[in-house]
Parts: structure tokens; C-alpha cells; sequence
């Protein structure tokens, strides 16, 4: 007897290969998948505008990071819903508060102490960004809500930064809107880099303060916005069910965290799990196992570093270094080796 439902995964003959490159866009369920791979040795950039929640702000973001790249000349395009490319980004994006300079577009993570600071590193992510989008084999966009924020110019803010609530009006995208906003992300990648191939995700995290039922309404949006482009660029795009793995197959409440609201670490490791099963080729599988247990060798840290043993441990661990290395000779795996290198160099016998 079957005492749960089994989502169906999504398969793809275009599987992820050790190789391949990929960034990570979005909420925090973005975060958590993008850290497993990086924990995997693959080559990611993982949420390089730090945390974004609605559509606008992700696109809004996007689209500057593909000017910068000095690839997309000139504007892309105006999608109706709360619209507002940056041209002069730096007269409008950056204000003070709190002896701090933050970005309207982003997280405290990109917050400094003075404004040239806070506009360089904002510089420096989205040029960044740029880079990667032309490279990449895939783009992961894990989208949350379709409440923006806006200021009263009208511009789409990524994160309110605890400033008072009367500086904002809230904007909830339709589906109309929504599905423009992510028209306008698969032609302005794609146009950068036409191999890419982006997967849409719909965060499990629930918005209480909305309201249980509007928040469901807002994931219905954001699922029907994406349904509609994975059928119009089959090519290109698809969906990976994180939303009905947690809601649907685990639908218990000891799979999230104590407020009831995030996934659990488990529930993390499952869908983690699922996400294998859907993209990995098997020649990814057996590298990242390969990995796993050269990761474990590198964090080993001795009791008797001078010793002889430890010294024969360093050694085997850079013959498994260089095994790895000819067996997947497009992976950058130099800052390990040169780790490694300056142990033996340190506690050579």
C-alpha cells in the first residue's frame, strides 16, 4: 500500500555535465539548491544580486547585468508591469540610511559604508553577471511572489531595507504581466547567449503575511506565468516541480523549519535529491561522488601535522587531485591543488 503521492520529475536529454557552467536567480530556495551544487564542485554563481523575490526585480536585474556585459547595447524592451530599467542607475538606486549606502535593487549584501563603494560592488556583481550569462549552459530562476514594492518614481524595489512602509506602494503583478516579465528575461538571455537553457522554479515558501489564500493565489500566478512560457520556448525553458515536491510529496509539516513557513534541511536534501535525478548525467553523478570524497580529504585537518603519516595523506590527496583533474580537464579545480601544494610545501618531511 502507497502512502504518499510521487511527483513526476522532469527529464531532459540535455543533462548538466561536470563541465558546465550555471548561475543561480532568485529567492532563497534559489540559494539552497545552488549551494548543493557548488558543495558538488560544480562551477556556479549563486544569487549574485543576492536575494530576489518577485519577477520585476529579477528581470529589472537581469537586463542590467546584460547591458553591462557590453553585449545588449541600448534598452531591451519595456515590459507594462511596474516598469523601470535604470539607464543612469546611479542617481536613483543608492540612497543613505543608518551611516550606511544600500542598493533599492538588492539585499544588505551589497550595503557599504560610502556611496562609491556600494555603487563598485554593484558594478562589479552585475558585470560579473554579465560574464556568466554569456557562458553559461543553464540559468535557474526561482521566483517567490508576485508582490512588488515600489517607490513613489514608480521604481520596483528588490528590498525595502526596514525603511518606514509609507515610502512604498505595494503592486501585485497580474498574469499577464507576469508572463511578459518573463517573456522579456528568455529573450534578452537568449539574445545574449543563444545555447542557454533556463529552468523556472517556484519557491515552496509560503508569504503568511499575506495571507495563507493570497499567498496561493500569487503561486498560482507565478506557476500559470510559467506554464505558459515553458510551452512557448519548449525549446529553451522548462520547470522543475520544488513547489509540489514539498507541498505535494512531503506535505507534512516536520519537513519545515520551526516557523512553519521554509523547508526543512531534509526537505532540502530530498528535493536536492530530485534535482539529480532530473538533470545529472551519469558521468555528473560519478564525478560529484568523486568530489565529495576528495572534499572530505581537503577538510581533514591532523592532530600531528608534522608527522610522516600526514605527509603520505597530502600526497595521496594531490594524486587524487591530479587523477580528478586529467579525468575532467575543463574543471577549475586550481585553487584546490595550489592549497594542497602549500600544505606538502609547509609540513614536508
Amino acid at each position: 500500500m502507497e502512502f504518499r503521492v510521487h511527483v513526476a520529475l522532469p527529464q531532459t536529454d540535455k543533462k548538466i555535465l561536470p563541465a558546465d557552467s550555471f548561475l543561480f536567480v532568485g529567492s532563497c530556495f534559489a540559494e539552497h539548491i545552488g549551494a548543493c551544487m557548488s558543495d558538488s564542485g560544480l562551477d556556479c554563481l549563486v544569487n549574485p544580486f543576492g536575494v530576489l523575490y518577485n519577477p520585476a526585480s529579477i528581470r529589472n536585474c537581469l537586463l542590467l547585468a546584460a547591458e553591462l556585459s557590453d553585449a545588449l547595447p541600448g534598452s531591451a524592451g519595456e515590459c507594462s508591469a511596474c516598469t523601470d530599467r535604470e539607464q543612469d542607475y546611479s542617481g536613483r538606486l543608492f540612497f543613505e540610511s543608518g551611516g550606511m549606502w544600500h542598493s533599492w535593487w538588492n539585499d544588505s549584501g551589497f550595503s557599504r559604508t560610502n556611496r562609491t563603494d556600494c555603487i563598485a560592488f554593484f558594478e562589479q556583481q552585475y558585470r560579473l553577471t554579465g560574464a556568466r550569462l554569456k557562458t553559461a549552459s543553464r540559468i535557474f530562476i526561482t521566483l517567490g511572489t508576485n508582490h512588488c514594492y515600489l517607490l513613489s518614481d514608480g521604481m520596483v524595489v528588490g528590498n525595502c531595507h526596514k525603511q518606514p512602509a509609507r515610502l512604498f506602494d505595494e503592486c501585485v503583478l497580474s498574469l499577464e504581466e507576469t508572463t511578459g516579465i518573463l517573456r522579456q528575461i528568455v529573450l534578452v538571455c537568449r539574445k545574449l547567449n543563444p545555447q542557454l537553457q533556463l529552468v523556472f522554479t517556484v519557491s515552496p515558501y509560503r508569504y503568511a503575511k499575506y495571507g495563507f489564500h493570497e499567498s496561493q493565489l500569487g503561486k498560482a500566478v507565478l506557476l500559470l506565468a510559467v506554464d505558459e512560457i515553458c510551452r512557448a520556448y519548449a525549446d529553451c525553458c522548462s520547470y522543475f516541480p520544488a513547489y509540489e515536491l514539498l507541498l505535494d510529496e512531503l506535505r507534512d509539516y516536520r519537513f519545515y523549519k520551526e516557523d512553519m513557513l521554509h523547508p526543512s534541511d531534509q526537505a532540502v536534501s530530498y528535493i536536492w535529491e530530485c534535482f539529480q535525478q532530473s538533470y545529472f548525467a551519469d558521468e555528473t553523478s560519478q564525478y560529484t561522488a568523486e568530489w565529495s570524497a576528495l572534499k572530505k580529504a581537503l577538510a581533514h585537518r591532523p592532530l600531528h601535522p608534522e608527522s610522516e603519516a600526514y605527509h603520505q595523506f597530502l600526497c595521496k590527496t594531490m594524486l587524487k587531485i591530479d587523477t580528478l583533474q586529467k579525468k575532467y580537464p575543463n574543471l577549475a579545480i586550481e585553487k584546490e591543488r595550489a592549497r594542497l601544494a602549500a600544505l606538502l610545501e609547509q609540513y614536508s618531511v
